[in-house]
């Protein structure tokens, strides 16, 4: 009688792996990305010592857009006018701002309305609006008073003295001129004008060149050159 056929062996590890539910197909293991998940905003004042050099390197700062954010027509003057209560020809140098022409300034919101004027202007004419005197201390208001006594305004009225006046060159100080013209055209539309009593047949004497920021407070009334 013949021997019986020897058992098969059985492997243990093919017989549990048998066993084992069948993955999804196609299978797909979970991966770590690097991408949107990892991705951390840093502070930039907030780089520590366990900050990855990479990272640190790529520091990312989010801020908010805003008005203050926005460049500016005359860069580092915001155009907000802080009435101090200072004496005329006695403004702190912290409301005025410096013009395109930094022998200049103005009180900020004049300064901008200025700035936004010279802008139309050298579009018209390709170049700046010419400035021979802007923002006047007392004490250079009192020199010119003396220098031109019945032509400047005493010391402590003049506009000047308030950053709200400019005298301009280059034409505009003739009432014929071209420029003069295109100034008392558009000046108005920026806030600014030849007053009244300075043109022609107006109650001071004529001054052509003599330029006030009408829309800004604490403009005195009458001749205030």
């Amino acid at each position: 009688m013949a021997a019986p056929p020897p058992k098969a062996q059985s492997n243990p590890i093919a017989a549990v792996t048998a066993l084992a539910p069948a993955p999804n197909f196609p299978a797909v293991g979970t991966q770590r990305t690097i991408g949107i998940e990892a991705l951390r905003v840093i502070p930039a004042e907030a780089k520590l010592a366990s900050t990855p050099g990479m990272l640190a390197s790529r520091t990312i700062i989010v801020t908010r857009a805003s008005r203050s954010g926005e460049r500016s027509v005359l860069p580092g003057c915001d155009g907000v006018a802080r009435i101090t209560g200072a004496p005329n020809g006695q403004l702190p140098s912290s409301v005025l701002c410096t013009l395109w022409d930094p022998r200049h300034s103005l009180r900020a919101d004049a300064a901008v309305s200025a700035a936004k004027l010279n802008i139309a202007y050298r579009q018209r004419f390709g170049d700046d609006i010419c400035i021979t005197d802007s923002y006047r201390t007392l004490a250079s208001q009192q020199r010119l008073a003396q220098v031109k006594p019945g032509l400047a305004a005493p010391a402590g009225t003049s506009n000047h003295g308030l950053g709200l006046a400019l005298d301009l060159c280059d034409g505009i100080e003739s009432s014929g001129s071209t420029r003069y013209q295109w100034m008392r055209s558009n000046a108005p539309r920026y806030g600014w004008d030849n007053p009244t009593w300075a043109r022609i047949g107006g109650s001071g004497p004529t001054e052509p060149w003599h330029w006030e920021f009408l829309s800004g407070e604490g403009l005195g009334g009458g001749y205030t050159n």
